[in-house]
C-alpha cells in the first residue's frame, strides 16, 4: 500500500521526480507511471502492480527504453537494516526480497544496482527483532509514522547526489553514520 514501509521505493521515486520537476505519465503497456529526464538520461518508474510483481514492469521499461541491466537502479525496502539506514549494492542475490527476486527473474540478470532503504524489523515480546512471518507482513504493510517518514526523507537527502551521479564502485557502500543492521 501507499505510504507503507513496503513502499519506500515508491516514495523515493516520487520525491526524486519532484526534486527534478518531472511530470508522471501513465504507460498502460508497462502498467506503470513513468517520468523522464532527457538531459540526465534518466527514466523513473512507478509500477502499479503489487510489489512482488514489479519485475514485470521493470522488464517492460527496460525493453521500451532500451535500458541495460547495468544501468538500472532499484530502490527497495530492507528489513535487515535499521529504519533510515541504507546501502548501495551492486548485483548479487536478492537477499530474500521478493520484489528484487522478481526483477532478477524478469530481466534475466542480477547485475543491477540497488539502493536498499532500511525499514527495520518488528519486535517480539522481549523487544528483540523478529522474523515471524505474520509480524513481518503487518510491519511492512503498516503506514509510516511521521518520525519514520522523516528518516526516509533523510535517506533521500543523503543519497540523491550519489544516485544522480550514477555512483559505481567496486564494493557495496553503506552509510557510515549508522550501525546498519537491525
Amino acid at each position: 500500500g501507499h505510504g507503507t514501509r513496503h513502499s519506500v521505493g515508491h516514495l523515493y521515486v516520487q520525491r526524486l521526480a519532484s526534486e527534478l520537476k518531472l511530470s508522471w505519465a501513465i504507460h498502460i503497456r508497462m502498467l506503470a507511471y513513468v517520468a523522464i529526464c532527457e538531459q540526465r538520461r534518466l527514466v523513473l518508474l512507478y509500477p502499479l502492480l503489487p510489489y512482488n510483481h514489479n519485475g514485470w514492469c521493470v522488464r517492460q521499461a527496460c525493453d521500451s527504453f532500451d535500458i541495460d541491466a547495468s544501468c538500472l537502479t532499484v530502490v527497495h525496502d530492507d528489513a535487515d537494516r535499521k529504519l533510515g539506514a541504507f546501502s548501495f549494492k551492486e548485483g548479487g542475490s536478492a537477499l530474500g526480497n521478493r520484489g528484487v527476486q522478481g526483477v532478477i527473474r524478469q530481466i534475466g540478470s542480477p547485475d543491477f544496482r540497488r539502493l536498499r532503504v532500511g525499514i527495520g524489523r518488528p519486535l517480539d515480546e522481549r523487544g528483540k527483532p523478529t522474523r515471524d512471518k505474520e509480524k513481518m507482513i503487518a510491519h511492512v504493510m503498516a503506514k509510516l509514522a511521521t518520525d519514520e517518514l522523516d528518516k526516509i526523507n533523510e535517506v533521500f537527502r543523503q543519497t540523491l547526489q550519489k544516485l544522480l551521479n550514477g555512483l559505481r564502485s567496486s564494493k557495496d557502500e553503506d552509510n557510515p553514520a549508522e550501525d546498519a543492521k537491525a
